[in-house]
């Protein structure tokens, strides 16, 4: 991609305005899930993450960089005057002449010691919530969703690393259960996708508007299910969990590695256990794992020891790829969930009551059935949709 001459004279001379939209056109046709504009030292870089990997799309002279930081500010409704200090702002752009034709764009500007950067997430402009297999997951594991969603209360968890899509997987749930019959109501941060008939509001700590304060006023509001963008703090835990045994069916996030470790977290932040047995049906851990691009993928053998250490019969086909005109060299396109979903049985309930290990609660799931991330992960590689690399680095114990 080149958007400009690296001569410096020729800076002043550039449509700053359509460099800028070109950057965004670029970005929405790849896919990108962020942009990075950063100055570093004599020059300006300018990178697309796709599928969960940065990538450098741009490097230029640093003398541009300043025109194009004004323009996004600009854009974003931010102050392009005073201190250099941190950012927030929107920007509705549309990248062709359709009505429909537009995408949303997050943008935050922080200050480092080379210059202000910018960070823009690009919001998926339009969502079509389909079934739970384009989820990645499994039909044994969409047995087991769909079995506990229609339960009318008690809380769902979905846990992982930032981008692992667990607000995709809240989503196509809130969209499963939005029927005229049920009240949805939703606290984010943001929001990101609409859903029509359902109330979603944007936390404000500025006006007190936190996930606690804010759950204590939506249940006044009459709900059947609440979306709770993530569980932070011990206060939200505990009148989301309160909500759960009361009446509503509440789900929410959570930061933790895997499902076990959901249920560790919330006694570890002093959530009683018997409410928390009383309260809990379904923890889900997932991973976004890249797929192999089918333009380029192929069959290989990997490492002996590899294999051996994953545990992968010997007469398995492996494949990978290498990168093409297809999928821009990465090797890649498109990304897949991998999930381990631990429902909440009575002997689980038993175990949370004496405050156990993540360990311990493991090895019971997975005595009860529960497929890890690891094996989810290997299902993948063993249909040939992900690399053993990929299934490694997924789920490193």
């Amino acid at each position: 991609m080149v958007f400009y001459s690296k001569n410096k004279s020729n800076a002043p001379q550039v449509d700053i305005v359509k460099l800028v939209d070109d950057i965004f056109i670029q970005a929405n046709s790849e896919g990108a899930s962020d942009i990075h504009f950063e100055p570093i030292r004599e020059k300006m870089i300018i990178r697309f993450r796709v599928d969960g990997i940065l990538r450098i799309v741009f490097e230029g002279d640093l003398s541009l960089y300043e025109f194009i930081l004004a323009r996004i500010k600009i854009l974003s409704g931010m102050e392009t005057t005073g201190q250099p200090r941190p950012q927030e702002g929107n920007i509705k752009f549309k990248y062709q002449e359709g009505d429909d034709d537009f995408v949303d764009l997050r943008v935050s500007v922080f200050p480092t010691s080379t210059g202000e950067c910018i960070v823009i997430r690009v919001l998926e402009r339009k969502k079509f919530f389909g079934d739970y297999q384009e989820l990645g997951l499994t039909p044994e594991q969409v047995g087991m969703l769909e079995n506990i969603i229609q339960k009318p209360y008690g809380l769902i968890l979905v846990t992982g690393p930032n981008g692992s899509g667990k607000s995709t997987t809240l989503f196509t749930i809130l969209n499963k259960l939005n029927t005229t019959e049920k009240s949805l109501v939703t606290l984010e941060d943001p929001v990101e996708r609409k859903i029509e008939m359902v109330r979603q509001t944007n936390v404000d700590p500025e006006i007190g508007l936190t996930f606690a304060g804010g759950l204590r006023y939506l249940l006044r509001q009459d709900p059947d299910i609440m979306m709770v963008g993530e569980i932070r703090d011990r206060e939200t835990a505990r009148i989301s969990i309160q909500s759960a045994v009361t009446g509503h069916l509440v789900l929410a996030t959570i930061h933790t590695n895997n499902a076990a470790g959901a249920i560790v977290r919330l006694i570890n932040m002093g959530i009683e256990p018997f409410l928390l047995a009383s309260a809990l049906k379904l923890v889900t851990a997932q991973r976004l794992a890249r797929t192999n691009c089918p333009a380029c993928k192929q069959e290989y053998n990997p490492p002996a020891e590899l294999k051996k250490m994953l545990g992968a019969p010997e007469d398995t086909k492996f494949y990978h790829a290498l990168g093409c005109d297809e999928c821009n060299q990465r090797g890649a396109k498109g990304r897949q969930g991998i999930h381990e979903i631990l429902t909440v049985n009575k002997e689980i309930q038993e175990l949370i009551l004496r405050k156990p290990s993540d360990e311990e609660i493991n090895e019971v799931a997975v005595r009860n059935g529960m497929v890890t991330l690891r094996q989810a992960a290997m299902q993948k590689v063993y249909q040939g949709t992900i690399s053993i690399e990929e299934a490694l680095r997924l789920t490193e114990q």
